[in-house]
């Protein structure tokens, strides 16, 4: 399948990595129609979240986490259905339910973004997994390590990768002015949150024009990625 809709004349594809507790900032990138990079925001308030969306009505959102959440314990179904496509590849996903997360900052920015009129049922809103769409287009079905979780060499190394993949199809070199080998454990956490969010946007827009599949529905949330290619 294909992302077919029509927004508007200018279309903007917003990719957005937010914080899951909402205590640390969520990063924000707006994408125009030509893969530039033209706002963004890394920011702990709501409200000024929601200014830089608020001037893109006609823009396709992605979101790297779940929006809505009713499961009390494990996954989501169609995350299961995620995992079976993709754990072959050694691609998993955290599991997300109300026993764990009482609170889950995402849910309370899917409802605010509803009433800016960003909605599954609109189709101009999805969750997406940056993880999923590096693997697909950037890295030959492999996971790329580029976490903080990793090593720090590993992570210096497969972050400065991934932004020069990007860099490939996404104007966004003003979004990281200080090299990653000169970068400080603090200014990495917020290149890796930024470079999630560019990919979340590039996943709505790759989405748009390409095949992709589609997890899940407008009751329990739209999970869309690339579809897989045959790699030799």
């Amino acid at each position: 399948m294909r992302l077919n809709f029509y927004l508007g004349n200018n279309m903007y594809y917003i990719g957005i990595d937010p914080s899951w507790t909402g205590i640390n900032n969520t990063a924000i990138v707006v994408c125009n129609d030509n893969l530039k990079v033209v706002n963004h925001c890394y920011s702990k308030d709501i409200n000024e979240m929601l200014e830089v969306v608020v001037a893109y009505n006609d823009a396709i959102i992605g979101i790297d986490a779940p929006l809505i959440i009713k499961n009390q314990t494990g996954h989501r179904s169609h995350e299961i259905e995620f995992l079976r496509l993709f754990s072959p590849y050694k691609l998993g996903l955290h599991a997300v339910n109300k026993n764990r997360f009482p609170y889950f900052f995402p849910v309370e920015l899917y409802t605010e973004l509803n009433r800016l009129g960003f909605s599954f049922e609109n189709n101009n809103i999805y969750e997406v997994y940056p993880h999923a769409t590096v693997m697909v287009i950037f890295n030959n079905m492999k996971v790329l390590q580029y976490k903080s979780k990793y090593r720090l060499d590993i992570q210096r190394k497969n972050l400065m990768q991934l932004i020069n993949l990007v860099y490939n199809v996404i104007d966004c070199k003003d979004l990281f002015p200080v090299t990653i080998a000169q970068a400080k454990k603090n200014e990495l956490k917020k290149y890796e949150d930024l470079i999630d969010a560019v990919v979340c946007a590039y996943t709505v827009y790759y989405c748009k024009h390409n095949a992709c599949i589609q997890f899940g529905d407008s009751n329990c949330g739209k999970l869309i990625v690339p579809k897989i290619m045959r790699h030799k």
